[in-house]
This record gives C-alpha cells, sequence and structure tokens, in this order.
C-alpha cells in the first residue's frame, strides 16, 4: 500500500492508496473507450488542456497538445498495461522505500512511502 501523508500547520492527513486501487485504475486508463473519450474531449477543447488558450498561445498551442498526444500514444502501445502491471507488482516488493520527503518553506511537509 503507497501512504502519502501531509502536515501543514493546520491540518495533518494520511492518504492510504491500495496496490488494488492502482492495477484497477491503470487498467481503466488503457482500455480503448477512455482514450476514445480522451481523444474526443481534445479535439473539442481545441488541443488545449482545460480549453484555455488565452495564456502565452506559442507554448499552449504546440507544448500541450504535443504533451496529449504522447500521453495518448503512450496509452495506446498493447505493451504499457503489461508494463505498468509489473511496475507496480515490483514496487509492492519495495516495501517502506520512501519515494517523495519534503519540507516547504512554509512548514508543509509531504511524505510519500511504499
Amino acid at each position: 500500500m503507497i501512504t502519502v501523508k501531509v502536515k501543514s500547520k493546520g491540518y495533518a492527513f494520511t492518504i492510504p492508496v491500495p496496490y488494488a486501487v492502482l492495477r484497477m485504475g491503470s487498467s481503466i486508463l488503457t482500455t480503448s473507450i477512455v482514450q476514445r473519450k480522451m481523444k474526443d474531449w481534445m479535439n473539442m477543447s481545441g488541443g488545449h488542456v482545460g480549453g484555455d488558450s488565452s495564456r502565452n498561445p506559442d507554448f499552449d498551442s504546440d507544448g500541450r497538445r504535443f504533451g496529449t498526444e504522447l500521453l495518448l500514444s503512450i496509452l495506446e502501445n498493447a505493451s504499457t498495461q503489461q508494463a505498468i502491471r509489473q511496475l507496480i507488482k515490483d514496487l509492492q516488493r519495495c516495501k517502506g522505500t520512501v519515494l517523495v520527503d519534503v519540507q516547504a518553506q512554509d512548514g508543509t511537509k509531504v511524505l510519500i512511502k511504499l
């Protein structure tokens, strides 16, 4: 299980993420139905994430569209789902490993641990 802990001055919470949820999420992301919906969403927004093209149009038109198309091409690859499953299996073997341990200047702490 991946554990995400966030601590700040006013609050502290922990989010446990079971590996079953990761496997289910990767299976959903790599289905053809989700990929078609993502393509439709990208075409409806004119290739811009969020549909907002008012900010720096030179970067947004090329950079965001390229990133979205790259993500879709990775998800369409037949071996992607197998690779993600193997990654999750390998993560399960590394219990106790700290992936992220960061503290911001305002005192907020984030810890992501396997």
